[in-house]
């Protein structure tokens, strides 16, 4: 015979791919005739930029384009020329399992790149572009939460915890035209852009989530009053998106993410025939995952004082959110060349910016690594690149010792730079790292119970029995040895701690 039982809904994500996926990218490219010829690579710069994803069946597909700018000095060596192409890639992931309501994230970057000219007017590449995926689908478990049955004694649990309300993936594009300013002169060809997004403010209503943010711009050019002069300029695109969220409510978490997509930056002719602004196309793909309190109340032993009981468990990780921490970790970096002086920094940027987050004994814990990357002038009047890799730790307490786990975004960027002498260039860095701290807790609970049918009935005769209990023994457990009812024994001997608060006997009678 089966308990009735009595269960409640929790909602979560179950992740059908969580990790990377690379796919590579080969290609030869020959300079165009309007392109002078190279003399020395001084960098290429792949930016891997993810156009459309899409998920059917156990299958997540993804289509991107490669934007590759070869920086070069030309013949004579005295001007910083760009050859750029593009170079499709394209990759098939299978999931997990097939899921008709799974969303997905996917963010593209530059596993390892090599870049070489084999003659003055053709550059031979080779790279691997990697896939960060995150897929899920939320899912739905009963958990049993009550037992109805006189014979049975039941011992429950219950626990705060946080469950699945939606999670949606929202995709747009900025279209905007950006005019030159400060006097910069007009533009003849870019030689290196940056475009990324970030979110400045977002907010959750009544089935809805509102979201304001920026898509930076900056690029490198040339003037075409002075090919051999380069220039900079950088601007700001901003944005608002409302979109339609079921389950959202002003007390829901919102763990959020935006990711920049396929971008495209050109330059604008004006009425008399000079590029004096650029055209900018971005597409902006956001990932939101909305959580919300819980109480969670699971039945995690159960006892029949009639019969044996067939018990039949399962196990499930529940999710609790300890809240979001946002900072701003600030570093200050010395780039140094060996026997060179310098003289004037053309253009300095960060590049391959990756943070990898922890949290162990109450601490938050960031690692850091970038690329940074420079142009300039020596005391001779070349034109010379170097780049070099740093790695930074950063620690700060938590006020929630329970967090496990730090779900984190982060974008880095150039704050400010000076020259400290003729060999070093000191560079301030700002990393932006916004965290959803959680903890997975695993939790085994009761999902049926049965009388076992192969087996017979519990003698019925009363019993009185003395029990000489330790200091600290629980009183479920001596209940359930002796097969009694709890309530009997904690009115017996008027007990209502779960445990024996000191060694003495105990009185059971079985009725």
């Amino acid at each position: 015979m089966q308990a009735q039982i009595k269960t409640a809904p929790y909602e979560y994500f179950d992740p059908v791919f969580d990790g990377r996926y690379e796919t590579p990218i080969d290609t030869e490219y020959n300079l165009p005739d309007y392109c002078a010829d190279i003399q020395k690579i001084l960098k290429c710069q792949a930016s891997p930029e993810v156009s459309s994803y899409m998920i059917a069946g156990d299958t997540l597909t993804c289509d991107g384009i490669c934007d590759i700018r070869v920086l070069y000095l030309d013949g004579k060596g005295d001007s910083v020329r760009c050859c750029e192409f593009t170079k499709e890639f394209s990759a098939a992931i299978k999931l997990k399992t097939a899921e008709e309501k799974a969303v997905a994230c996917v963010q593209a970057s530059i596993a390892h790149m090599t870049c070489r000219a084999v003659s003055a007017r053709r550059v031979d590449l080779h790279a691997a572009v990697t896939l960060n995926v995150l897929a899920v689908v939320q899912k739905k478990e009963l958990i049993t939460c009550s037992l109805e049955d006189e014979t049975i004694e039941k011992r429950g649990e219950s626990f705060a915890a946080h469950q699945a309300v939606n999670a949606v993936c929202h995709q747009f594009s900025i279209e905007d035209t950006l005019p030159m300013k400060n006097g910069k002169p007009p533009i003849e060809s870019i030689l290196r852009r940056e475009v990324s997004c970030r979110v400045i403010e977002s907010k959750l209503s009544e089935e809805r989530l509102t979201v304001n943010g920026s898509a930076d711009i900056s690029f490198l050019y040339t003037s075409s009053v002075d090919s051999t002069t380069v220039e900079k300029l950088s601007s700001s695109i901003d944005f608002s998106q409302v979109i339609e969220c079921a389950g959202a409510e002003e007390g829901c978490v919102c763990d959020l993410r935006i990711i920049t997509g396929e971008s495209s930056i050109q330059p604008r002719e004006d009425d008399v025939g000079e590029y004096t602004g650029v055209s900018v196309v971005v597409k902006v793909f956001l990932m939101a995952f909305l959580y919300k309190a819980c109480e969670v109340e699971i039945i995690n032993d159960a006892y029949s004082v009639k019969a044996p009981l067939e018990l039949r468990y399962a196990q499930n990780a529940f999710t609790q959110v300890h809240g979001q921490s946002s900072e701003v970790l600030k570093k200050k970096c010395a780039l140094t060349v060996q026997d060179e002086d310098i003289q004037r920094v053309l253009d300095i940027w960060c590049e391959q910016d990756n943070v990898q987050s922890s949290c162990e004994k109450a601490k938050l814990t960031y690692r850091v690594r970038y690329t940074l990357c420079m142009l300039y002038i020596n005391g001779q009047g070349r034109i010379l690149y170097t780049e070099k890799q740093f790695d930074h730790n950063f620690t700060s307490d938590l006020e929630d010792q329970l967090a496990k786990r730090a779900d984190t975004t982060w974008h880095t960027d150039l704050w400010e730079y000076r020259i400290a002498d003729k060999n070093t260039v000191e560079v301030s860095v700002e990393t932006s790292v916004h965290s959803l701290l959680l903890s997975m807790n695993g939790v085994k609970y009761l999902t049926s119970a049965a009388v076992d049918e192969s087996a017979s009935d519990f003698e019925g005769k009363s019993r009185f029995l003395i029990y000489y209990a330790s200091a600290g023994e629980k009183l479920w457990d001596i209940a359930k040895s002796h097969r009694a009812l709890l309530t009997d024994i904690r009115s017996q001997n008027e007990l209502f701690d779960d445990i024996v608060p000191e060694t003495r006997p105990i009185i059971i009678c079985n009725r």
